[in-house]
């Protein structure tokens, strides 16, 4: 909660600097008042930041969070690097340093606000793996989750479903019902995060084939997705 509360900070801080930055840029010069129009620029700048605040909270990823941000900031740095150049008081050497000091603030705030590259989390998708070794990886790899069919539940994989929130599937492969679960609209109302998933897919080859052209069907990348044998798993 602390990070997402930075996040959000960081936008409205930046924008409310832009505000004050194009408030001083368009002063009207000694002895006069401000204008209006300084007043209500000021106000919809520092406004951007909490539109984009708010836009971001609809972005379904942290990358296109992040991109989002980023984009803002670099409009931002440019607005007043262009605002501050061409004011009538500006000096040649002062429209120099403006740019370079936007240009310097746009550099650090691609660097400091880059997105690590973190795996993503798993669902694997399988059938015909032994449970034991179906055990040892969800208590290897915290986080994932394992969609499973099989004909019969037994005691060891109600077992796996208590404690690792396994998705049982039980029927016969040709059964209709495992069918649609197995299905584009099975699997999405199953995991509505699975876009977002790298996806293992463990079976016989009609198994992986069926399960393969949901995932098509859900655009979930094919680079997201692998295929391995029961016994890799």
């Amino acid at each position: 909660m602390a990070s997402e509360a930075s996040a959000n900070q960081g936008p409205i801080l930046f924008w409310c600097g832009v505000a004050v930055a194009e408030f001083g840029a368009i002063q009207p010069g000694p002895g006069h008042l401000w204008s209006p129009t300084s007043y209500v620029a000021a106000a919809l700048l520092a406004g951007v930041g909490l539109l984009s605040v708010k836009a971001a909270g609809h972005l379904r990823t942290e990358e296109a969070r992040q991109r989002l941000r980023l984009g803002g900031y670099l409009t931002g740095a440019l607005l007043v690097a262009y605002q501050a150049g061409a004011a009538p008081q500006a000096t040649e050497p002062g429209r120099v340093v403006w740019l370079l000091l936007y240009a310097l603030a746009a550099v650090m705030a691609v660097m400091s606000h880059r997105v690590p590259r973190q795996g993503k989390p798993v669902l694997l998708i399988a059938t015909g793996v032994d449970p034991r070794t179906l055990r040892i990886r969800l208590a290897r790899e915290p986080g994932t989750v394992a969609v499973y069919r099989t004909e019969r539940a037994t005691d060891e994989l109600r077992d796996l479903e208590a404690r690792y929130g396994l998705v049982l599937v039980v029927g016969h492969e040709h059964d209709p019902k495992v069918k649609e679960r197995l299905s584009a609209s099975g699997l999405s109302r199953e995991i509505p995060d699975i876009a977002e998933r790298e996806v293992v897919v463990a079976g016989p080859r009609p198994f992986k084939r069926y399960v393969s052209g949901a995932l098509t069907r859900l655009a979930v990348p094919r680079s997201q997705i692998r295929f391995e044998n029961g016994h890799k798993v």
